[in-house]
Order: C-alpha cells, then sequence, then structure tokens
C-alpha cells in the first residue's frame, strides 16, 4: 500500500519573529506534534515557510489536512515511539554554485558534509532528486535525431506533450506530500495528473523511475 509521505518533510524552520514562532529545529518539531496531537492545521500552517505558503494557500492545505486524518493519527503515534537517542535533530541545507550545481550539506559529528551534488554524482537520494533530475535531462537532451524521423507535426504534438507533462509534474512536486512510499519505503509514486503517475524504487544507486504513465 502507498502513503503520502508526512507533512513533515515539507516543514523548514521560520526565522524567528515578534509572533514568537519556533526558534530552534527542537522547538519546530515539538509544534509540529503538537499540532498534530490538537488536530490544529491552522497552527501547522504557520509552521510552513513563506515559500511554502505562497505555493500553497491555507483552504488547500486544510483540505490535505483533512484528508490525511489516517496518516497523521499514524505519525503522531510513530513520533510518540521514537527512541530518544534517534530524535535529535539532524542538521541540513544546500548551496547552488556556478552553472547551476546545487550541492546538500548535512552536518555530521560538528562537521559540514557534501552528501550529494558533486561533479559526476548520479545518485538521486530523494524520489524528488530523481524526478526533477529526469525531467532537467529530458529537457536538455538533444532530439534532433529523433524529429529528423518524424513528421512536422508528430513532432511538434510530442514536444507539447511533454512541455505539458514538465508542467504538471512540477506543478505536483511543488505540493507538501505529493510523494507517496509505501510501507517499507523502497517504492515512491508522484500522481501528477489523474491518470498519470511515475513510479519509482530504490535501489543501490539511489532512485530510480520504473515506469512513466
Amino acid at each position: 500500500m502507498i502513503r503520502r509521505l508526512a507533512l513533515s518533510l515539507s516543514l523548514v524552520l521560520a526565522p524567528g519573529c515578534a509572533s514568537g514562532g519556533p526558534r530552534s529545529p527542537e522547538a519546530l518539531r515539538q509544534a509540529h506534534l503538537e499540532a498534530l496531537a490538537k488536530n490544529d492545521p491552522k497552527a501547522a500552517y504557520e509552521l510552513l515557510a513563506p515559500e511554502v505558503r505562497a505555493r500553497v494557500d491555507y483552504p488547500s492545505f486544510a483540505a490535505r489536512w483533512k484528508a490525511d486524518a489516517k496518516e497523521r493519527a499514524a505519525t503522531h503515534a510513530a513520533a510518540k515511539k521514537l527512541p530518544a537517542a534517534m530524535r535529535e535533530p539532524i542538521m541540513g541545507g544546500t548551496s547552488v554554485h556556478d552553472g547551476g550545481t546545487v550541492l546538500t550539506w548535512t552536518e555530521i559529528d560538528g562537521q559540514w558534509l557534501i552528501t550529494s551534488g558533486l561533479p559526476g554524482d548520479r545518485v538521486a537520494a530523494t524520489p524528488s532528486e530523481a524526478i526533477r533530475g529526469f525531467v532537467a535531462a529530458a529537457r536538455t537532451a538533444d532530439l534532433g535525431a529523433v524529429q529528423r524521423y518524424l513528421a512536422p507535426e508528430l513532432a511538434e504534438s510530442i514536444r507539447r506533450d511533454f512541455a505539458a507533462r514538465a508542467e504538471a509534474i512540477d506543478a505536483a512536486l511543488a505540493k507538501p506530500g505529493a510523494i507517496e512510499l509505501s510501507d517499507d519505503l523502497r517504492r515512491a509514486q508522484l500522481r501528477y495528473e489523474p491518470s498519470r503517475v511515475i513510479t519509482l524504487e530504490q535501489t543501490p544507486q539511489g532512485w530510480r523511475i520504473t515506469a512513466l504513465e
């Protein structure tokens, strides 16, 4: 069975402000758990970063919150059972460099280390990375050799179809909880249109797309 990834993946630490928002990862986690326990979508929405709220209005968030009642209950129950040793937050971040290279950083034993993004790194650490990498590669691919065998009308139709799919995929990825994970966390799906789904599996080389509808 596929289930939605917890909303916590879309949360980022909001800067301290006059309203008294969370000022540490621990406080953010606790605030999110309190929102789950109290069934308070408004409080959970306020924990989202401004750029996320700009993409997702509160009515849409509240509708998803209501639809995900079982997943929220499971997330809250799992969080209460988490061993104390695993409650320490993992610090991470990204940086953008010349040529559009994006490096992912993680703090390990007091040192900041690059975990993905180095030249030649083809490992997609998350389903989203695999999907975005595929779309970016397809957008920049040279299709001249293929198009020479197609009638102009068919070539243009294929181009328009992919452009529309790419936009739909980008829009779907921007929604919190869009990636659905299997119970064993080894398979994932992204539904980017009512009848179109991207299916992925985790491999030793990272996440790989196994079906594209």
